[in-house]
């Protein structure tokens, strides 16, 4: 066995025994793979600011359970794609960030030299924030960019579905081994990733996402994301996780606004209050990752040369954002019939759009 495959193995059994956090196994890839194997099977304490001799002792009684060389030669049978910190195949994305993972669990390939966003939210997702994260997932995957999730159900299964309908690059980052397919309703979409896009994992197969690893799951999905964003999402939920690990990777979080009396956009209405850009459309997705203007998409339009003068000013007036008929109105010095009339001839000709009665350009 080369030594890239031992240290694989080594890396893969060390993730199985007890407290074997990431900072732990982390430190573990560091060292010389056959030395510490040794150590770790003589009950020899490791490092000193963490290892103690209970630990040392406990790891030493389990490793005697596992064997490296069965363990690389076990993921390799499954078509696992083992990724070892430092080791070539590691995804240049998470080689400079603050906690990597020592190892990684894949299906496909990293998907290299392409523009990613984190797209999260609430597994009880309204009806608002599924079609959203859809229109999101779609526009990202025909401009190339990869979609970054969880698989979870809601907003997270809704921006990846629809991503691989358009044909993009989808990241599934999950909690568990590759065999733990969770949730079980969403096996085909993890199916789907599996088999189209890039499905990663630190944790060795046989292991199930007992629930503290989804926090430390989201890091990563913050780490692989240029932008974040959040869909719906309460004040406690797991999302807020996320958007805390991309702030401290300076990972730009946005926040799609929502109803003021719908729990389910109480966080995502305070992250804009708090200063995060809202996310009304695509275009602002796009001017976060540098890839568009703000205000470019509502130019003058060579296709839109029926557009009336009344149409352009309420145009004008609505610019990129998401708003009420009322905050139209209000910006311009035009009859609040004549603004309404004017409204829905652009929503007939399919300029505009209505969400639980917010306007936005189409």
């Amino acid at each position: 066995m080369t030594p890239e495959r031992f240290q694989a193995g080594v890396l893969l059994a060390l993730s199985r025994l007890p407290e074997a956090g990431p900072a732990r196994l982390r430190w573990c890839a560091e060292q010389p793979a056959e030395a510490l194997w040794k150590d770790v099977l003589a009950g020899r304490q490791l490092a000193p600011d963490w290892s103690t001799s209970a630990l040392a002792r406990d790891w030493s009684s389990r490793a005697e359970l596992v064997d490296p060389a069965v363990e690389i030669r076990r993921h390799e049978a499954a078509g696992v794609r083992v990724s070892v910190f430092g080791a070539p195949g590691y995804p240049d994305r998470l080689l400079g960030d603050p906690r990597p993972p020592a190892i990684l669990c894949s299906f496909g390939p990293p998907l290299q030299h392409l523009g990613s966003v984190g797209i999260v939210g609430t597994r009880k997702a309204t009806a608002y924030g599924i079609g959203v994260a859809r229109e999101l997932g779609e526009g990202l995957a025909e401009a190339g960019i990869a979609v970054v999730s969880g698989l979870a159900l809601g907003i997270d299964a809704a921006a990846q579905s629809a991503a691989l309908a358009a044909g993009g690059a989808v990241v599934g980052v999950v909690a568990g081994g590759l065999d733990h397919v969770y949730p079980r309703r969403n096996a085909a979409l993890w199916a789907e990733v599996s088999q189209r896009g890039w499905l990663l994992t630190e944790v060795p197969l046989g292991i199930p996402p007992v629930r503290w690893r989804f926090p430390i799951r989201n890091r990563i999905i913050a780490a692989l994301s240029d932008v974040l964003v959040v869909v719906e999402s309460n004040h406690a939920g797991g999302s807020m996780h996320t958007v805390r690990q991309a702030a401290a990777r300076s990972v730009t979080v946005m926040a799609v606004p929502g109803s003021v009396r719908s729990p389910t956009s109480d966080g995502t209405n305070q992250l804009i209050a708090d200063g995060c850009p809202p996310c009304c459309g695509l275009e602002d997705i796009l001017v976060a990752l540098g890839l568009a203007t703000a205000g470019a998409r509502f130019g003058p339009d060579p296709g839109r040369a029926d557009l009336t003068a009344d149409e352009r000013r309420v145009l004008d007036a609505i610019g990129s954002e998401c708003v009420t008929l009322e905050e139209v109105v209000c910006r311009l010095d035009m009859a609040p019939a004549d603004v309404a009339l004017t409204v829905v001839q652009l929503e007939l000709s399919g300029v505009l759009g209505s969400v639980d009665g917010l306007l936005e350009r189409r």
